[in-house]
């Protein structure tokens, strides 16, 4: 580690696994990330350590009982190692993003490939410079899939993201009046979002929200297969929808993969839309139809 983010290593070499910037989350043999923002992270080293830290990522030497790398900056030092876990995964890794739905896609998506797959996936919503390489470190070595949810600040986050992520799957839920205190207009919020299509290589799949029709243009950003959902004629398509009292949705997925009747776990009729982004996910991660069903029920 020290040698991939050009830190210099304070006491024995130990080993860890996965890594943590909240010392009341840190599970036993992880790395933890002292992050300077609102509260100093160095001042809770030995928390860590008490909790089970085996080592600190610090921008200066600690008085605490645990291994430390120092390096300059904790974020870019995170980020590397991110980046560095990616190249461990050899699997699909799928990054969401969107103005609105990311994050609920992201959880139908990691459960449903998870029927089949061993899956790692975006805690809660951390989806930034933190977040994203936070969940490529704690990607087992067994996985199979990784699920990154990537927000955007501005024109240039998503893509400075895809560094680290290499993204070989994206999904783009929405453009929509959120965060335009920063980008401005939708036009902006549009060109931010399709970074993450621009980053896909030829041999990458874009899964865009067809109904959208800033999303939909996002096609025309990369050579990479496009798979439509949300619209008639699309992909991945619901039919007959019904909301019950439980305000669980029914519908019938239509797709150029199979069809496949659906009662959704989660509840709302705005779930539909992130449904099908999740479930043209799996499909073109080769599960079948019936077992994709099966996983939106869950």
């Amino acid at each position: 580690i020290a040698a991939a983010v050009g830190g210099t290593l304070v006491g024995p070499d130990v080993a860890v696994a996965g890594a943590a910037i909240d010392s009341r989350l840190v599970r036993s043999g992880q790395l933890f990330v002292a992050v300077v923002a609102e509260r100093d992270g160095h001042d809770f080293v030995a928390a860590a350590a008490a909790s089970g830290a085996v080592a600190a990522l610090t921008s200066r030497p600690v008085e605490a009982a645990v291994t430390s790398i120092v390096v300059p900056d904790t974020v870019a030092a995170l980020s590397r190692l991110g980046a560095l876990a990616r190249q461990r995964l050899s699997g699909p890794v799928v990054g969401i993003t969107g103005s609105v739905g990311k994050t609920s896609t992201k959880d139908l998506a990691a459960t449903v490939l998870g029927e089949r797959h061993v899956v790692a996936a975006s805690e809660k919503s951390f989806n930034n410079e933190l977040g994203v390489p936070l969940t490529l470190l704690n990607a087992g070595a067994d996985t199979e899939v990784a699920v990154v949810e990537m927000g955007s600040r501005g024109v240039g986050h998503v893509a400075w993201l895809c560094e680290i992520v290499e993204p070989t799957i994206a999904v783009v839920t929405a453009v929509d009046l959120v965060h335009t205190e920063l980008m401005g207009d939708l036009d902006t919020v549009a060109r931010a979002k399709g970074e993450l299509v621009e980053a896909l290589p030829s041999s990458g799949v874009a899964v865009l929200n067809g109904a959208d029709e800033r999303v939909a243009a996002m096609a025309g950003r990369t050579s990479a297969w496009s798979v439509r959902y949300g619209v008639d004629h699309g992909d991945a398509v619901a039919t007959d929808v019904e909301v019950g009292p439980d305000l669980r949705a029914r519908f019938r997925l239509e797709s150029a993969w199979g069809s496949a009747e659906v009662h959704l776990g989660v509840r709302g009729l705005h779930q539909v839309d992130n449904a099908l982004a999740a479930a043209a996910v799996a499909l073109v991660c080769e599960m079948p139809v019936d077992e994709v069903a099966a996983g939106l029920e869950l």
